[in-house]
């Protein structure tokens, strides 16, 4: 029997759930069976005023994370649940649980790795044997870096028979209009506070993190150990820093999409790694430098003090506080539109064939993007024939959504080319 919805947006009031919400009632077919969900109906009908002359408008359910029979009876009537009212780390077990135990499949776009691999190791054999995806990290990060590299490494194995030896995606975020905001919001606050809180595996400093004991971890987690450095990269010609805003999320995730296709077209000693250029901000070749080597210093604070003693982490927790940004909090919805990003990937191959790709994206990554981005997730599962190294359990973007999926990616506002 067909459930009563085929998509059910969680969060749909925060800052990227509004906009995830506008996305879906603008572009998704007319005839989906779709329902938003939050804690106050008020505002998820106040929500339905800022589409006016859509084509199609959800119906509304009231639900809070805190009340586990609201969110289990949300559940049961969907058959995809995009969940955006993170962090996860807090309420997210239930939900996936459930999700599992329905038969509904499930997004989000959570950063909390710790978390990740604890789901991995109590839930993802489960989630096989109900033929159920469940697919985190499936925003800005990571799903943009996860597809483009195993795109980057089919097109190796399909057109030199060659496996892929390593990827680097340098980010470029751009702004498109004179509206500036670069405010946190406070979902990105709370994700924070989570990973300060919850992580006791060095999560941020682990890459092999979301890979099982049996695939010499060791190994990996050398191999591909983000350095937190600033540098001049002479692929694109500019100063470079960590990845904003989670230098530590998109490495595992794709060492993971590695993991489980069986390294097929992955070396056995395949290395990812990831950086950010500075134009975004500094418009001078000295501040960009410098912006570099001031976000490289921050992280490895950051790395040495969350492998450190628990108490160190108290250093950042006050940083947070004294920043004062509550739930809800963030940039304004006029700002998103004028921040675009550009992935630039260089690959490799074991016997050094060199393979160039890039994808040009609209709107703020972390906010717009996104909400595009896990939007079109969301109707992938529920509506594509997903055929193409498509598994179940709890597994990453392209693994869960396909090649095929670059369509949808598309369609977001994401346009991948290789040269």
């Amino acid at each position: 029997m067909s459930k009563r919805f085929q998509v059910t947006l969680l969060g749909a009031t925060g800052i990227t759930g509004r906009n995830a919400f506008d996305y879906l009632a603008k572009h998704a077919p007319t005839d989906l069976r779709w329902n938003i969900a939050g804690r106050s109906k008020e505002k998820l009908k106040m929500l339905l005023d800022r589409v006016e002359g859509a084509w199609n408008l959800p119906e509304i359910t009231s639900a809070d994370l805190s009340n586990q029979d609201s969110i289990e009876d949300l559940v049961k009537k969907t058959d995809v649940l995009i969940h955006l009212a993170g962090p996860y780390a807090q309420h997210g077990e239930f939900v996936i649980a459930k999700c599992i135990e329905h038969k509904t499949d499930y997004v989000d776009i959570g950063g909390e790795t710790f978390f990740i691999r604890d789901m991995i190791l109590k839930y993802h054999e489960a989630a096989k044997r109900q033929s159920v995806r469940i697919i985190p990290t499936a925003g800005y990060e990571s799903l943009p870096f996860d597809m483009l590299t195993m795109l980057a490494v089919n097109k190796l194995n399909q057109e030199y028979q060659e496996t892929c030896a390593s990827v680097k995606i340098v980010t470029s975020f751009l702004r498109s209009g004179s509206i500036r905001d670069n405010r946190i919001s406070g979902g990105s606050i709370g994700t924070m506070r989570n990973i300060l809180d919850g992580d006791k595996i060095d999560a941020f400093n682990d890459m092999s993190c979301l890979l099982p004991n049996d695939c010499n971890r060791r190994a990996i987690r050398r191999r591909n150990k983000v350095k937190y450095e600033s540098k001049y990269d002479q692929d694109v010609r500019a100063y470079t820093g960590p990845l904003q805003p989670a230098p530590f999320l998109n490495v595992p995730v794709i060492l993971r999409s590695a993991y489980l296709r069986n390294n097929f077209g992955y070396s056995k000693k395949f290395k990812y790694s990831d950086s950010m250029t500075m134009e975004f901000y500094s418009s001078s070749e000295n501040g960009q430098r410098k912006a570099a080597q001031k976000s490289a210093i921050i992280n490895k604070l950051t790395s040495i003090i969350l492998g450190g003693p628990k108490i160190f982490r108290s250093l950042i927790t006050g940083r947070l506080d004294a920043m004062g940004i509550k739930p809800g909090d963030g940039p304004s919805e006029e700002s998103l539109p004028f921040v675009d990003y550009t992935l630039k990937l260089f690959a490799v191959s074991e016997g050094g064939s060199k393979l160039t790709a890039k994808a040009n994206a609209k709107g703020h990554p972390g906010y717009l993007s996104t909400a595009k981005i896990a939007a079109e997730a969301g109707l992938a599962l529920c509506l594509d024939e997903i055929l193409d190294d498509q598994q179940y359990g709890i597994v990453t973007p392209s693994i869960g959504l396909g090649a095929g999926f670059v369509n949808r990616l598309e369609q977001a506002g994401v346009n991948i080319s290789f040269d």
